[in-house]
């Protein structure tokens, strides 16, 4: 009787340890400690990418998925889709960020690209490394008005200017 008591409590910790983890898998978080809801608006499931909602008010009404990686050449290509998940008409930018194996960005020269995606659409963007050394990307996509821009100006403001 002693074994079947023992066996019944190993079962209850278990219980107890299951529940635990459903309950704490409702409150994960992404990006900038933003929470989201039961459904995920990024595609984390790629190795060598990095996918960024840079506004909270893109959480749940915009998807970001369906990253491919390959290669041209000697040079890594990456291509994503964004999908609007709402009735509302956004104009939004996106930006690619190449890095190298150890997290360094090779190509600090690239730029936002505006575009404007239409109620339940997906649009598909795609991008090239600039030299051998790009293995993994990241893509943001944000509001043309978002706190990034001015971090941008200043950071550009910050760089020293030669002759």
């Amino acid at each position: 009787m002693g074994e079947t008591k023992m066996t019944s409590k190993i079962a209850t910790v278990l219980l107890a340890a299951y529940l635990a983890s459903q309950l704490t898998a409702c409150s994960t978080t992404k990006g900038a400690n933003v929470k989201y809801k039961e459904q995920q608006t990024i595609d984390d499931t790629h190795p060598r990418a990095t996918l960024i909602l840079g506004s909270t008010e893109l959480v749940d009404n915009v998807l970001i998925t369906n990253v491919r990686l390959g290669e041209v050449g000697a040079l890594s290509r990456a291509g994503v889709d964004v999908q609007n998940l709402t009735d509302e008409r956004y104009t939004l930018e996106y930006k690619f960020v190449w890095r190298d194996k150890q997290g360094f960005a090779v190509d600090s020269g690239n730029m936002w690209h505006r575009f404007v995606l239409s109620p339940r659409k997906i649009k598909s963007f795609q991008s090239v490394g600039k030299t051998q050394d790009a293995y993994s990307v990241q893509f943001t996509v944000r509001f043309p008005d978002d706190l990034f821009i001015e971090t941008d100006k200043q950071d550009q403001k910050a760089k020293p200017f030669f002759d």
